[in-house]
């Protein structure tokens, strides 16, 4: 493992091109407020549950609902919210992410890692990384909700541009569809290209889908099955609960069908509006 110098830490020279299509799609979107970001059902608005409320939340008003373990969801924190999450994994591993989500269609993060941080062992901080989500179709207008993001955020050792054994997502595109009608249930399906130089299809390409659902209304699941046909495709799940209004606390199982890698991952979340 080798330590990346502060001035490398974005190496504007080597990612302008891809900075430059991120920007001009952040300033063209914020500038593009869709009338279902103001007008949004409760699939898309994500608002915080809270105990005035007569009718029960689906789980999308769940703060947790963009992502299920490792895979994303279409869906994006409301106007307004964000959120801190605080991973511990394997190895003394300690992961940092942090999301702020604008007009209900969109959200951005970035994430702090660093191994051995917890423990014994040299600590290494790796690079700072960022994210960008658009929500292009809300649920209120179109049979799903669709989202197209660039997530640059993994944990774990990073090495020839990618994270081990928590893999960034890279480019991806994801639908999700609600079923209000059988309660607290949703169903996912996206694509990811982890990386576009040096292109490996059993590596970069991958597939994921899974379904999120809740028993009641603090405590929340979510099953996936990750990085479909490429070599190290993941079967996951956790569970989140609503210990507080703004606090959720939840543990990962990550490699469920891979004995050799499967590893426990506790999760905590703090979640709030400015």
């Amino acid at each position: 493992m080798t330590y990346l110098p502060f001035e490398k830490i974005f190496d504007l020279k080597k990612n302008k091109n891809k900075i430059l299509i991120v920007l001009t799609a952040v300033v063209s979107l914020l500038f593009y407020a869709p009338s279902w970001a103001d007008d949004a059902t409760p699939a898309a608005s994500m608002s915080v549950p809270t105990a005035t409320q007569d009718q029960a939340p689906s789980v999308s008003t769940m703060p947790t609902n963009y992502e299920m373990v490792q895979a994303p969801t279409a869906y994006v924190l409301a106007n307004g919210g964000y959120d801190l999450v605080t991973e511990v994994y394997e190895n003394g591993g300690l992961y940092l992410r942090g999301n702020v989500g604008f007009k209900n269609f969109f959200m951005f993060g970035f994430s702090a890692n660093g191994t051995n941080m917890i423990g014994q062992g040299t600590i290494q901080i790796q690079t700072p990384k960022l994210f960008f989500k658009f929500k292009i179709l809300d649920q209120s207008m179109a049979p799903f909700a669709l989202a197209v993001a660039w997530d640059d955020r993994g944990y774990g050792t990073f090495t020839d541009n990618r994270f081990e054994p928590g893999t960034q997502k890279g480019f991806y595109t994801v639908i999700s569809h609600e079923y209000p009608e059988l309660g607290y249930l949703q169903t996912h399906l996206g694509f990811n290209l982890v990386e576009f130089d040096n292109f490996d299809a059993s590596q970069d390409l991958g597939v994921f889908g899974g379904i999120s659902f809740a028993v009641t209304k603090p405590l929340v699941f979510n099953l996936e099955a990750d990085k479909v046909f490429s070599s190290q495709w993941a079967f996951n799940a956790n569970f989140l609960f609503n210990v507080d209004t703004p606090l959720r606390v939840g543990l990962d199982l990550v490699d469920i069908n891979n004995p050799g890698l499967f590893s426990r991952i506790v999760r905590i979340q703090y979640t709030g509006f400015f």
